[in-house]
């Protein structure tokens, strides 16, 4: 995505510096400009009502929002990811459509942003990511 190049470099250049202070083991400072989104896209021909829940494994919830999206729209969220681990995604469209999947989130998509993608379809909800 955007800075990926960049920030790619910069990850290398200071691989060296890893453990040298700054952040602790549980957390990891996000690039302002690049953070964890979640992008909810609706690729349906009609308006969804849709509910976004992330939380991580120890139950706490980063994300909980309802959104209604016409044909076509895209919204993104940040939930203020900051700790590696193990994250629940719940999308779920007002009609009983949902999807549910388990997200390993690491340092490095932290660090370096990574976005993960909800498609709303009109049989289906689709979730897809790049690191």
């Amino acid at each position: 995505m955007r800075r990926r190049s960049l920030l790619a470099g910069l990850a290398v250049s200071t691989a060296a510096l890893a453990g040298c202070g700054g952040d602790s083991p549980s957390t990891v400072t996000p690039d302002p400009d690049d953070p964890v989104l979640f992008v909810v896209t609706n690729e349906q021909t009609v308006s969804a009502t849709v509910q976004l829940t992330v939380a991580r494994d120890d139950g706490s919830t980063v994300l909980d929002e309802s959104v209604t999206l016409d044909a076509g729209a895209v919204r993104e969220f940040d939930p203020g990811i900051d700790r590696p681990g193990t994250y629940e995604l719940t999308a779920a469209i007002e009609d009983g459509l949902q999807r549910t999947i388990t997200l390993n989130v690491e340092a490095t998509d932290i660090r370096n942003g990574s976005n993960y993608e909800v498609i709303l379809r009109d049989n289906s909800v689709q979730v897809t990511w790049d690191e």
